[in-house]
Order: C-alpha cells, then sequence, then structure tokens
C-alpha cells in the first residue's frame, strides 16, 4: 500500500477559528494573544472549530477540536467531515501524546497513563465514522479502513507538530492500541515512539488462533465453574433470563429492534466466558455462582460480567463501524464452545443488526492485516506492545519477530485492562527504558497513582461473537 499525499487537503477555503456563533459552552475570547495556544489553534487551516472548555485537572487547559478531513484522501473533491478531538494542553515544550481509542471519543480531558507518565499535552482523537465523526450523509462505508484512518492521523500529526517541539508518543488501548500501530505502518515517523496497550491483530472472520489461548486462560475450576453456569443459563434459565431483561430494558428505556432481546439474551450468556477474562479477571472467581443460584443472582452476574444491553439499539449504533470493520478488514476472534453444542436457539442471521443498516459489507480480506504483520516484524522501530497473560485477545499478540526496535511485554495474569503498573518489576523497567531510550524523556511512575478516577464511559463491545454469537467453523 502506498503513502497517500495530503498536499491536496490543505483547503484554502476552509472556515477556521470561529469559536463563537452561538456555542453556550464556550469561553469567552477577547482578543487573545496570538502565541496563546488557542489563538495557534484557531490559526491552523485544517481546524474548523476549537472552543476552550473548563477542566478539573490542575495545570491544564482543556479544548475540543474539529479537524476538517476528506471523506477519501486520495479523492479530497469527494467531500469532507469534520472529526472530533480533545486536547488537554500543559506547555508547547512539553511531551505530545497522540491518544487514540479506536472509537468515539469518552476520554475528553482525562489523561491517559502515558500522558501521567510524561506529564504531557494530550490529543484525544475520534476515529473516523464513529459518533461525531463521520459524514452528514454516510452513502459509502469503502472510506472505513485503516489506511484512511491513518491518512487522518497523518494530517492531525503535521498540525499538532507546528504547536509542540517536545517528543511525540502515540498510544491507545485495544482497538486503540490496533490503530496506533496502523498510523505507524504508514507514517512511520509522525511520532518518536508508540506504546500499543493489549492490541490484538486478527487474521481471518473469524481467526480459530484465538481458540487455544482461550483454553489455557484462568485456574481449571473457575473455568469449569463458569462453563457450568452458561449451560445452566441457556438449558434451564433461558425464561427467567428474558424476563429480567425485558424488565430491565422497559425501566432503562432500551429498545432491541436491530436484534431482538431474546438473542440478545443468548449472546451474552455465549459471550460471558470471554468477556470475564477480558474485563474482570482471575480475581473475581470467587464471585461466580453457583449453577444453583437464584435467577436473580445469575441476572445480575450476567448483567456485571457481560450485560445484555451490549445489543441494545443505542450499543449497536455506537459500535456499528467496529462491527463493519472487524467484519471487512480487522477480523475478529472464533471460538468453538464446544461446551454450549445443542444449547443455541438463534441462527447467525438473528444478529445481523450488528452492522450499519443498508451497507453491503463486501468479504473479508486480510491483506491489510498481513501487511501491518509484515512492517512490525521487518520495518517496526521505536514500539512498544503491552499485554495482560489472562487477556483471551492476547491469543492474537503483535509478532515483533527479531526487530530490536519492537518490545513486547506480557503483564502476569492480568486481563485486558493491563497497564505499566502490572507489569513485573524487570518488564515495567525495561519497557520505560526503551521510551528513554528513544525520547529521552524519563518516566515518573508514581504519577499514576495521582489522578482522578476515569470517566464514565461506555463498555467497548465484546469480540464479534455478534454474529454469530458461537463462530462455527
Amino acid at each position: 500500500m502506498r503513502r497517500t499525499s495530503l498536499t491536496a487537503l490543505v483547503l484554502a477555503a476552509l472556515t477556521v477559528g470561529a469559536a463563537c456563533g452561538g456555542d453556550d459552552g464556550a469561553a469567552p475570547i477577547d482578543a487573545p494573544n496570538p502565541d496563546d495556544i488557542l489563538a495557534r489553534l484557531q490559526a491552523q487551516p485544517e481546524i474548523a472549530d476549537v472552543f476552550e472548555r473548563p477542566t478539573s485537572h490542575a495545570g491544564y487547559r482543556f479544548f475540543e477540536v474539529w479537524f476538517t478531513q476528506p471523506i477519501d484522501h486520495a479523492h479530497p473533491e469527494r467531500g469532507t467531515f469534520r472529526q472530533y478531538a480533545t486536547l488537554i494542553h500543559r506547555d508547547p515544550t512539553a511531551p505530545m501524546v497522540l491518544l487514540h481509542t479506536g472509537y468515539g471519543n469518552w476520554y475528553y480531558d482525562y489523561p491517559g497513563e502515558v500522558t501521567r507518565l510524561y506529564h504531557a499535552n494530550q490529543l484525544v482523537i475520534e476515529h473516523r465514522f464513529f459518533r461525531t465523526s463521520r459524514p452528514a450523509a454516510l452513502a459509502d462505508w469503502a472510506f472505513l479502513t485503516i489506511e484512511q484512518a491513518a491518512a487522518d492521523h497523518h494530517l492531525i500529526a503535521t498540525v499538532m507538530h507546528r504547536l509542540y517541539g517536545g517528543p511525540f508518543l502515540e498510544t491507545g488501548a485495544s482497538k486503540g492500541g490496533m490503530t496506533s500501530i496502523y498510523h505507524r505502518r504508514f507514517w512511520p515517523d509522525d511520532v518518536d515512539v508508540t506504546l500499543a496497550y493489549v492490541a490484538p491483530i486478527s487474521f481471518a472472520a473469524p481467526d480459530y488462533r484465538y481458540e487455544p489461548y482461550l483454553e489455557g486462560i484462568g485456574p481449571a475450576d473457575c473455568k469449569a465453574s463458569l462453563r457450568a453456569i452458561q449451560a445452566e443459563m441457556l438449558t434451564n434459565r433461558r425464561a427467567a433470563l428474558q424476563l429480567r431483561a425485558s424488565a430491565e430494558a422497559t425501566q432503562e428505556g432500551r429498545s432491541y429492534s436491530r436484534i431482538a432481546l431474546p438473542a440478545a439474551v443468548e449472546s451474552a450468556v455465549v459471550s460471558l466466558e470471554w468477556a470475564f477474562w477480558q474485563y474482570v479477571g482471575a480475581d473475581s472467581c470467587a464471585s461466580i455462582p453457583p449453577v444453583t443460584a437464584s435467577d436473580d443472582t445469575l441476572f445480575a452476574f450476567l448483567q456485571a460480567v457481560s450485560e445484555v444491553g451490549g445489543s441494545d439499539d443505542a450499543n449497536l449504533a455506537e459500535f456499528e463501524a467496529y462491527y463493519y470493520q472487524a467484519e471487512v478488514e480487522l477480523g475478529y476472534p472464533g471460538t468453538m464452545d464446544e461446551h454450549l453444542t445443542g444449547l443455541l436457539a438463534f441462527p447467525p442471521e438473528a444478529y445481523d443488526g450488528a452492522y450499519p443498516p443498508g451497507v453491503t459489507r463486501p468479504p473479508y480480506a486480510r491483506a491489510a492485516m498481513d501487511d501491518v504483520a509484515a512492517w512490525v516484524t521487518s520495518a517496526g522501530e521505536r514500539v512498544v506492545f503491552l499485554y495482560g497473560e489472562w487477556d483471551p485477545w492476547s491469543g492474537g499478540m503483535f509478532d515483533p519477530g527479531a526487530r530490536p526496535e519492537v518490545l513486547r511485554v506480557v503483564a502476569p495474569g492480568a486481563p485486558h485492562g493491563a497497564g505499566v503498573g502490572d507489569l513485573t518489576a524487570g518488564d515495567r523497567a525495561a519497557a520505560l527504558a526503551k521510551v528513554e531510550q528513544w525520547t529521552g524523556l524519563v518516566a515518573d511512575e508514581a504519577a499514576l497513582a495521582r489522578t482522578a478516577p476515569a470517566p464514565a464511559m461506555p463498555r467497548p463491545p465484546r469480540p464479534l461473537r455478534l454474529p454469530p454469537p458461537i463462530a462455527r467453523r
């Protein structure tokens, strides 16, 4: 794949910097100093709008920023969309962290782990075609590709390099970590280092490389307990679970028009084992109820680990772009789940509502993932991959090959939320030493404990086992 030139994207007709125009929450602006970061943001032709907002994080200023992006970077004449980002600004000479969620922007002004480690500025970038960062009339999803997204992030990095002079670090967790690697594959010189957290790579839809890894996760008695209650829920408690899910939908105002509620209940049960290891982990094995527990207890456990509402209309609208990407380019995990053989009531077609309505999906093509994997092993540099040992997504860990400038570390027993603090002392020192070698930055590990709780955010989707709830060979 080629790099896409962005020369044609600097459009002279862009309207910049109108931090007025009836936005009731905007901070008043009275002829800002031309050297002030707000004025400098407003002066960038690729930025359509910028507003300063209040923040509780001492030492930072907080801005909402909208970048103008081509729908198709190869053909800017096809139109543009506004890509949402949030900036917390500390100092133009401090490091800059480009943080990807891979989905919508839920971080806002919250400083991520890398930002806290290096007392950095931070720009959180919403992924193209998620939430508000999509064309007003989205007629063709063919432009939702990793190469187009990488070109978005190159444009943004180019703008931020005009404003900040310190080292640039790129990061993200899960799909955000994947996104950071895709950016580096196409534009390897945009940042000095990438720290990709729990970022898998899949080569099929479904990809059964995850199956043996999932089988090896966790204590045997814990796994047996999880599988026993899955079977119990599908065999004897299905009606009770559906009744409670229906009552919860009425109480919370949930709707199930894209995937019917009975199918949503079944999918949540099938995903229970994976979700437990992804989100909860071995420390909570004692919380798994026995098969003799009451209907209320089993439903409460299901909702805490693999919520039925993950398949409601609002959540599917939130993540439909992910399901599309996974089906056509990213791939997704497949597992056999033999212990549920004969217990399923719904065919794969029951879950077609997970995809964008009315959108034709091309067949999965693995060429993009092969290309990224080859780049990591043949040309990757200044990359740290961090994984959790008992995270099922680690069945798709990137292979660093023999690249001396690509480091992979695994946090013992950690789930999908693994971070620097979960590593062994030796691996933590090795990872931070690499960053210091590549950037000259010394991590402040004590800063990880000095931050406000993270904002509430939607739980990212379970792996695309919807459709089907069990990916059959």
